[in-house]
């Protein structure tokens, strides 16, 4: 049962990421685009709040395998990730 849980809350982890980026990257188009300028800065918030959260809770479950060269190349293109994403609306919030 425990195990069952623990691959139900990874894939709902997995799914928050995905969603995240998604609608994170809608917020980026909408801040290019001209319809939904005045609201892209929420939506981008938004995106990334559960983009982050869904990919540090995938980091922390992983954390077992956690030796292996692939699980280090993730945890390091996930700091890049984020340090590009808070450059990314730094940039947004003030142009």
């Amino acid at each position: 049962m425990v195990n069952n849980t623990h691959n139900s809350n990874l894939r709902v982890a997995h799914s928050a990421a995905a969603i995240g980026a998604g609608i994170l990257g809608f917020g980026f188009g909408a801040f290019w685009g001209s319809g939904l300028k005045s609201y892209a800065l929420w939506i981008i918030i938004v995106g990334a709040v559960i983009h982050v959260a869904g990919m540090v809770i995938v980091q922390y479950t992983n954390r077992s395998k956690e030796n292996t060269p692939m699980a280090k190349a993730l945890w390091i293109s996930a700091w890049i990730c984020l340090v590009a994403l808070i450059g990314l609306i730094v940039y947004v919030s003030v142009k």
